[in-house]
């Protein structure tokens, strides 16, 4: 394959160095690798979107919610996310019920048992392979997240799907779907999912990863899975950015239960309908809580 660049880039899109470098560190551009201190772009990757015309894209007005700080603050304190929380059978359950729940959200539905089993490293005979390697992949990418500061860009994000994918679509697992977002913000938003996707890490780089922990990830996960952008398992891939989102902020993931799926629909509408996000944001916080309780066995 053939690179170009900064400077070649400068010159064929009419954009400062500066800015492009900024772009490539936000993951905004396709296939951009970084050599020490400067980047090369594959010669074919088109011109990043204009900003300004990214903005017509944004969501309407939205109205996040508050969070209980002080008492967030303080199960952070006691059970600060570190290496050793994935020694421990309280963040594995967290996952493994959290996973369970988000693939029957999907249409995959596996048994406790049979997760239990997977995870060990047995081979459970009537469970589809796919199924394997879904519940091996999710926990290599959160158990990443714990040991990793996250940093969202298109890049990172695609990245996670395509890891999530591993050996289930290995060419084709970062590319988005056709059409346009499941859930639009407007009555007329038909914009493709690519600058749905664009539009949403400007809006996280520029505003969203400032805000409180559970906020900016609340945000990042209505909008995944407002926009749904890929074909299969986006109940399971929105959840993985939702954790990583948190363990950025030192919070640990929600525990999903599978007994929860009607109040998160209902609040999951009222935030897109409205961009009242009071609901949505108190039924992630109380999973967030509910993973603290068994953490510190509650």
């Amino acid at each position: 394959m053939k690179y170009i660049d900064i400077r070649e880039a400068s010159l064929r899109w009419g954009i400062s160095d500066r800015r492009i470098r900024l772009l490539c560190s936000e993951g905004r551009i396709d296939g951009a690798i970084k050599l020490g201190w400067s980047w090369i772009i594959p010669d074919e990757t088109p011109k990043p979107r204009d900003g300004r015309v990214l903005r017509r894209y944004k969501a309407l007005d939205i109205r996040p919610g508050s969070v209980d700080v002080d008492a967030l603050q303080r199960n952070m304190e006691r059970t600060p996310v570190t290496i050793e929380l994935l020694g421990t059978s309280a963040f594995r359950r967290i996952f493994r019920e959290s996973i369970e729940t988000m693939l029957g959200y999907d249409g995959v539905i596996v048994d406790d048992k049979d997760a239990r089993s997977i995870l060990s490293g047995r081979v459970v005979p009537h469970v589809p392979l796919e199924t394997h390697l879904l519940l091996i992949n999710a926990r290599s990418v959160m158990y990443s997240f714990v040991l990793d500061d996250v940093r969202w860009g298109e890049k990172s994000a695609r990245d996670v799907r395509a890891r999530l994918l591993q050996g289930i679509d290995d060419l084709s697992a970062g590319e988005y779907r056709t059409g346009v977002a499941v859930y639009p913000a407007r009555i007329d938003d038909n914009a493709p999912i690519g600058v749905q996707m664009e539009t949403m890490f400007m809006q996280y780089e520029d505003s969203w990863k400032n805000y409180q922990g559970i906020t900016s990830a609340v945000l990042l996960y209505a909008a995944l899975l407002r926009i749904q952008p890929y074909d299969e398992y986006s109940a399971l891939y929105a959840y993985l950015m939702l954790s990583g989102e948190l363990l950025r902020n030192g919070i640990l993931p929600p525990l999903m239960e599978k007994d929860g799926l009607d109040e998160a629909k209902a609040a999951f509408s009222l935030a897109v309908r409205r961009g009242n996000y009071e609901d949505f944001t108190h039924f992630i916080e109380r999973g967030i809580h509910e993973s603290y309780k068994v953490m510190q066995n509650v």
